[in-house]
């Protein structure tokens, strides 16, 4: 791989963090899964259907136990905390994000149908497949 998922995040997230965000309050998106999704298919690895069932599992239990309640907490504190308190509760979320794209990438990582690309006309692309999970279109 080109380079680490976290890597490429860092380098995509700011470039689509507005409609990332709007989705994530909108549909419910998981944003790492979205990010994983384009890197997988930048990486041309392909992931079936089974193995994405499992990481949107995993997905909705992350954010029900940790995310949701994290960021509800941040989001309802803003207000009241000064800006050092505010952005340590983000870096603290940051690293939630970064515990559950280690807990995707080992579940990728067992996946025994992932492979290289397969033919163009199969269009076993990985980011039309999650957005689809969303009901969203890109």
């Amino acid at each position: 791989m080109s380079e680490t998922f976290w890597d490429y995040c860092l380098q995509q997230y700011p470039r689509h963090e507005k409609q990332l965000l709007a989705w994530q309050d909108s549909h419910g998106l998981d944003v790492n899964l979205y990010l994983l999704a384009a890197w997988l298919d930048e990486e041309q690895l392909y992931l079936g259907q089974a193995s994405w069932l499992a990481l949107l599992a995993e997905s909705r239990r992350l954010q029900a136990q940790l995310l949701d309640p994290f960021r509800s907490l941040r989001r309802a504190l803003k207000a009241e905390l000064d800006k050092d308190g505010y952005a340590e509760l983000k870096t603290m979320e940051l690293r939630l994000e970064k515990e559950a794209q280690r807990q995707y990438l080992a579940l990728v990582a067992r996946d025994p149908a992932s492979a290289a690309f397969p033919e163009p006309a199969d269009n076993g692309l990985n980011l039309p497949r999650l957005l689809a999970f969303y009901r969203l279109k890109p």
